[in-house]
C-alpha cells in the first residue's frame, strides 16, 4: 500500500486549485482538506499556527478549506 502522507503531499503540491495560498506565519502550503483561517489582523494562518495563538487572539474572521485538484485522478489496476 502506498504511503498516504506522501500521496496527499504530492496531490496537494501539484494542485492548481490551491490558489497559491500558504500560511503567513510558517509559509507551509496546506494539504487538501486542511483549513486556512483569516484572523482579525488580516493574516491568513494554517490550523497549526492558528492553534498556537493565545486564546484572546484566536478568533477567526473567515476560514476556507483547501480543495483537491479539479483534474480527475488516474485509476489503475492493482497488482495481483
Amino acid at each position: 500500500m502506498p504511503d498516504m502522507n506522501a500521496l496527499l503531499l504530492r496531490t496537494s503540491l501539484g494542485s492548481p486549485d490551491h490558489g497559491g495560498h500558504s500560511c503567513e506565519q510558517c509559509r507551509r502550503t496546506p494539504l487538501a482538506g486542511e483549513r486556512l483561517l483569516e484572523v482579525e489582523s488580516g493574516r491568513v494562518l494554517c490550523e497549526l499556527c492558528f492553534g498556537q495563538l493565545p486564546d484572546e487572539r484566536r478568533t477567526a474572521v473567515r476560514s476556507e478549506r483547501v480543495h483537491t485538484s479539479a483534474r480527475r485522478l488516474a485509476v489503475v489496476p492493482r497488482a495481483a
